[in-house]
């Protein structure tokens, strides 16, 4: 049986993977340094997902160094989010630059749950994979006000 954090995880990746790799080809500048960071927090999540998944063997490790690559991108986001840079190929909505403070509240708040996680792991970790449902749950609470919803093709 497929726990509910691994539902989750699932989910998160089917919906945004396929949207990613098309809007990168054609981002330049800052737009692509943030889309870079994101990948590679999607990475860091797909490590860690597919380890509460069950996929791959826990390993604390990798899920520790993952967790530490999540906290150390989620500290360069708000410098990825110059005011004007919102239109196609971002996918940031305008309420970033309007609601300044929770996107970088929200920001914040992955940077403090990765920490958390990865504390965790590089302990006996019995919660790692409730503080790892904290992570996702930060990057869903920022997705959902902050970042554009893909259109269907």
């Amino acid at each position: 049986m497929i726990s509910k954090l691994a539902q989750i995880v699932a989910v998160f990746s089917l919906v945004f993977l396929p949207f990613a790799l098309a809007a990168h080809e054609e981002a330049t500048g800052v737009v692509k340094e943030r889309m870079d960071v994101m990948d590679t927090q999607k990475d860091a999540m797909k490590v860690l997902g597919d380890m509460a998944k069950g996929k791959v063997p826990f390993d604390a490790a990798k899920a520790a160094a993952a967790a530490a690559e999540i906290e150390t991108t989620a500290a360069k986001i708000p410098e990825l989010f110059p005011e004007g840079t919102v239109g196609h190929p971002s996918e940031a909505k305008p309420e970033i630059w309007t609601q300044w403070d929770k996107f970088t509240g929200d920001a914040e708040g992955l940077e403090t749950a990765a920490a958390a996680l990865k504390t965790a792991l590089e302990g006996d970790a019995p919660e790692w994979q409730a503080k790892f449902k904290g992570v996702v749950d930060a990057c869903k609470t920022c997705h959902k006000t902050f970042r554009a919803e893909k259109k269907k093709k």
